[in-house]
């Protein structure tokens, strides 16, 4: 994940949480991450670690689900590139007042994310320290047909492949991750990785606060690591980040 602050066209640089039951999931993120809110509406918050922003919860969706917002430096433009490129916008273009410009859409193998197009909020404001966004993935049955997609909007570029896996640059510099799904059957997602100090630790505490353990943890080549659902069934994971890769806000 990059440093918080100015976000490259088609960085991840935003993640937001879709819950039927707001109020439920501030209380597991407070106990999981030590997260404050910022009502921002009646059922919408932004999250906030040691100040800065770090996530959004809200409004209300079904089913539960983290969605990883790329960045954009012009939403429409990027909007008609996500048709041009065989995708479809589930939300059109619009003004979020005092943050930026957003749009909701799905690539053409059905995994939903977000357009972002910051104003006075470029995005995370901290990233990579435990408690906040450190890495995004698309993972799904055929990740060649994602590259060629996310390349074809955003222009990012892709390191070797090993094992269907690889991590996708923007301006050069890693981004991200697309992959293949675990399972054949599974569908295209992306999937929301968030750092914590002691991943042993945290899934425990996943599960004293009514989550689930899905996999893990285990080690990565990205950290010890462990898949887990909150208590309203969005799918996450936790990564150990070592100290000296943690992020300052911009």
């Amino acid at each position: 994940m990059p440093k918080a602050g100015r976000y490259r066209e088609g960085v991840p640089c935003w993640v937001a949480l879709a819950v039927p039951d707001v109020e439920r999931a501030r209380r597991f993120y407070r106990g999981l991450f030590g997260w404050d809110f910022v009502p921002t509406g009646p059922a919408e918050a932004v999250a906030t670690l040691h100040g800065a922003q770090v996530a959004a919860v809200g409004p209300p969706s079904e089913p539960p689900a983290w969605l990883t917002c790329l960045a954009t430096p012009d939403v429409r433009r990027s909007a008609a590139a996500v048709r041009a490129a065989g995708g479809r916008l589930l939300r059109e273009p619009y003004d979020v007042p005092d943050q930026g410009r957003a749009a909701l859409a799905a690539d053409p193998q059905g995994a939903h994310f977000g357009l972002w197009q910051g104003g006075p909020v470029p995005g995370a404001g901290l990233v990579n320290e435990p408690g906040t966004l450190t890495w995004n993935e698309h993972l799904s049955p055929d990740p060649d047909a994602a590259r060629a997609f996310y390349r074809q909007v955003f222009g990012l570029t892709h390191d070797h492949p090993r094992d269907g896996y690889t991590v996708f640059r923007a301006q050069g510099l890693p981004a991200g991750g697309i992959g293949p799904s675990p399972s054949d059957d599974a569908r295209a997602a992306w999937l929301t990785s968030f750092a914590t100090d002691d991943a042993d630790r945290a899934a425990d505490r996943v599960r004293a606060l009514g989550g689930t353990v899905l996999s893990g943890p285990e080690p990565t080549p990205f950290g010890r690591s462990s898949l887990v659902r909150d208590d309203g069934g969005a799918v996450f994971t936790l990564v150990a980040v070592p100290p000296d890769e943690s992020a300052e806000a911009a």
